[in-house]
């Protein structure tokens, strides 16, 4: 099965509180009969949701904090020097940044790695 482009819709079957804090933390939930890409089923005991363990989807996909600061510039449009400068760091680890996150996100291109980490939710764009 291949999962569609876009957010990843999550049928969460638990109390109503709990699906108040998976929406809080940004989950796109669907109602009961809706086509769904994840369902989850936390424990009766759980009284809050890891989002990373309890639905399946980590935020931050194996990534550094320095490797989601570099992908939220290449998201917004900046130039590998425009993301150094922002960063106070070189063109040339701007780069070796870009080839971690194009591996841990299994991509080989700056657009394909803005729409990867849009679609899991790695990073948003502001309005």
């Amino acid at each position: 099965m291949r999962l569609r482009s876009g957010p990843l819709r999550v049928r969460l079957e638990a109390s109503e509180e709990i699906q108040a804090q998976a929406e809080a933390a940004g989950l796109v939930l669907v109602a009961p009969g809706e086509e769904a890409d994840l369902v989850a089923r936390p424990d009766a005991e759980a009284s809050a949701i890891p989002l990373s363990l309890s639905t399946g989807l980590d935020r931050r996909p194996g990534l550094s904090p320095r490797e989601i600061e570099v992908l939220e510039c290449l998201v917004d449009g900046w130039s590998n020097a425009e993301i150094a400068s922002l960063l106070g760091i070189g063109v040339r680890t701007v780069r070796f940044h870009l080839g971690n996150i194009y591996a841990t996100l299994g991509v080989s291109r700056r657009g394909e790695a803005a729409r990867e980490a849009l679609r899991l939710g790695v990073v948003r764009l502001e309005a």
